[in-house]
């Protein structure tokens, strides 16, 4: 008995994606951002397929990354989920210029290899001191190692910057020793850290006087302003539910 027939179409990262109410996004960040930027919003609901890096939002959103059978799928829930904009563009995690954007950088062309990816390109990044004087807001900012604006308050596989559960997005100004910072990220002691501040908004505009690395989400690049609100723009997510809660497939 035939219960489901549809049209199934694989398009790679750089590729045109046709009108669609259905998109499965499997990868991580960068995968994730690439189909959020490329879609009606509107008319799009996506199904994650969480790996690499995208463990992180997995865990935030509370998305399954183990295997599926069939009787996760009888029955699922649509949940929609902010985005931030960065320059234009849409993000589905964080944006960000200083060291953390090095780090992104570094750790792009390991991202299928877990956590061992961040370790080495952390150990990589921390080989140099970088300081950096940004511009928050119109406030100078004298030393930092990086300024990081987070939807959820989180970076790498989702280890806290903040204690809150709400999203922000959230703006973290980093100071200290390389090595010292790479050690409480890998930990997950970043919140308290004094060397560390959060704070919530709904905007932030950061600016050097000369290019220095920038990211958003896993897209890196140089740049001399990063600007960064939330978008008025949501996304429409679907996940497997409980037969309680969920609407039946079919």
């Amino acid at each position: 008995m035939l219960l489901y027939q549809h049209q199934i179409e694989w398009i790679k990262v750089g590729q045109p994606i046709p009108e669609t109410s259905l998109l499965v996004a499997a990868g991580g960040d960068g995968t994730i951002n690439y189909a959020v930027n490329n879609i009606d919003l509107a008319e799009t609901k996506l199904f994650v397929l969480p790996l690499g890096r995208g463990n992180a939002l997995a865990h935030i959103l509370n998305i399954s990354v183990r295997m599926l059978s069939e009787k996760d799928v009888e029955h699922f829930e649509v949940v929609e989920f902010p985005i931030l904009e960065a320059n234009g563009k849409l993000a589905v995690f964080g944006a960000g210029i200083g060291l953390g954007s090095e780090i992104v950088k570094y750790a792009n062309p390991y991202s299928q290899l877990g956590m061992s990816s961040y370790i080495a390109s952390t150990i990589r990044s921390i080989q140099v001191n970088p300081s950096y004087n940004i511009c928050v807001n119109g406030d100078m900012h004298s030393g930092l190692l990086a300024a990081e604006v987070s939807l959820w308050g989180r970076v790498g596989f989702g280890l806290p910057l903040t204690r809150q559960d709400s999203p922000g997005p959230f703006l973290t100004l980093i100071k200290g020793r390389p090595f010292h910072v790479a050690v409480l990220f890998l930990i997950g002691q970043m919140p308290g850290w004094d060397g560390a501040k959060t704070v919530p908004g709904d905007s932030f505009v950061l600016e050097s006087e000369v290019d220095i690395p920038a990211h958003i989400d896993g897209e890196t690049f140089l740049t001399k302003k990063l600007a960064v609100k939330s978008s008025a723009k949501r996304g429409k997510l679907i996940k497997p539910g409980d037969s309680a809660a969920g609407h039946q497939i079919g």
